[in-house]
């Protein structure tokens, strides 16, 4: 796999790390498109995301097809150590919420005095059928997407290409954090501030995780992908 991985060039990592942030605006342009409004369109960021992550699973598909690797490679869980994966995945879990909340709270209130702009934002109503497909279909395509995108393909390949474990570990994280600038895309220079640092410590313990135990990625996929349940079940509480 390390053959295959150094093959890779420049290019097609830069390309990569910069994907998803594109697809997220190309989906979002083709929204306000057929809403012919761009406000519309910003309402539907979470399935501008799950149209986004279809095609980064699929690109996925192709990149390491070529590298003759299965995509599901990706995920098998390591029999020998899997009791001590699961500890490290359960106690992740569990400093998972405040290290993704209290950064965003004590941000949102430096930036506007309060909590609660970038929620009302971020959740408008949409209609309930939408949502109900969004209710499956955004957290199991986060799963396969995000993490496997980043920690999966492009932390390896980074780290036997440049020898240099400080850019295997910070680049991945910090496209990982800035891709939300554009979900949705808000012309509001705070508000895309906010949306592109409000995660980088969660995507930090997520990236030293997956770089430190390789072996953790698909433990770390699976509750990445859980997590994202939380945004949806807000939504459905928001009235349409």
């Amino acid at each position: 796999m390390e053959n295959n991985s150094n093959a890779i060039n420049s290019k097609s990592l830069i390309f990569i790390l910069l994907s998803r942030l594109l697809l997220f605006v190309f989906f979002q342009l083709l929204i306000a498109l057929i809403l012919s409004s761009w406000k519309e369109s910003e309402k539907y960021w979470l399935l501008t995301a799950t149209f986004a992550n279809f095609v980064s699973i699929i690109l996925l598909n192709i990149l390491l097809k070529k590298e003759g690797i299965k995509y599901f490679y990706l995920f098998q869980f390591s029999k020998n150590k899997w009791g001590i994966d699961l500890l490290i995945t359960l106690g992740l879990l569990l400093i998972s919420v405040p290290i993704i909340l209290i950064p965003s709270l004590s941000f949102s209130s430096f930036l506007w005095g309060n909590t609660t702009y970038y929620h009302q934002v971020l959740f408008q109503p949409i209609p309930n059928i939408i949502i109900y497909f969004l209710l499956f279909a955004f957290p199991v395509t986060m799963c396969f997407a995000d993490i496997p995108t980043y920690f999966g393909y492009i932390m390896p390949r980074l780290k036997n290409k440049l020898q240099r474990n400080w850019i295997a570990i910070l680049l991945p994280v910090i496209f990982l954090s800035i891709q939300n600038c554009t979900l949705p895309l808000v012309f509001d220079a705070k508000f895309i501030f906010f949306r592109a640092l409000m995660y980088l410590p969660y995507t930090l313990m997520f990236g030293i995780a997956a770089y430190k135990r390789p072996a953790l990625l698909p433990y770390l996929a699976i509750l990445y992908g859980a997590i994202y349940i939380l945004p949806v079940i807000t939504q459905l509480t928001t009235e349409y």
